[in-house]
């Protein structure tokens, strides 16, 4: 069921290509160069790593400048807050002094999203 509906947030709220579309889009691309050249040369790049680097307080500052309905934003906070991994604490002796929640599911339907959200979005802080 979360899947599902992590499917709808992506297909309705944020409207960005899927993965399969971009693999699709990629392979109609090369398909057609073929035609008029002896070769084609693909560049691919493997982000698996790069999403346990996404904090998920600077994600969602970045969900909150897009225009997307109160709902849906809302729905990604707690769908972030449920997903919460810590990944790094901050102990001094025995004392825990900071949790930092990062990472993104991978293989959920909003977690390429995310990525692509979090890394072309800018944010403008004001001190």
């Amino acid at each position: 069921m979360s899947r599902a509906i992590e499917r709808l947030v992506v297909r309705q709220a944020v409207h960005l290509p899927s993965t399969t579309a971009a693999v699709i889009t990629v392979l109609q691309t090369v398909t057609n160069l073929l035609s008029d050249h002896p070769y084609v040369i693909v560049i691919s790049l493997d982000f698996s790593k790069a999403f346990f680097t996404v904090r998920h307080t600077t994600l969602l500052q970045k969900f909150a400048q897009l225009d997307i309905p109160d709902a849906v934003y809302n729905w990604l906070v707690d769908y972030f807050d449920s997903q919460s991994l810590t990944l790094h604490e901050v102990r001094w002796l025995d004392f825990l002094l900071c949790q930092i929640s990062a990472s993104i599911v991978q293989g959920s339907a909003i977690g390429p999203v995310s990525y692509v959200v979090f890394c072309f979005s800018t944010i403008l802080v004001v001190d």
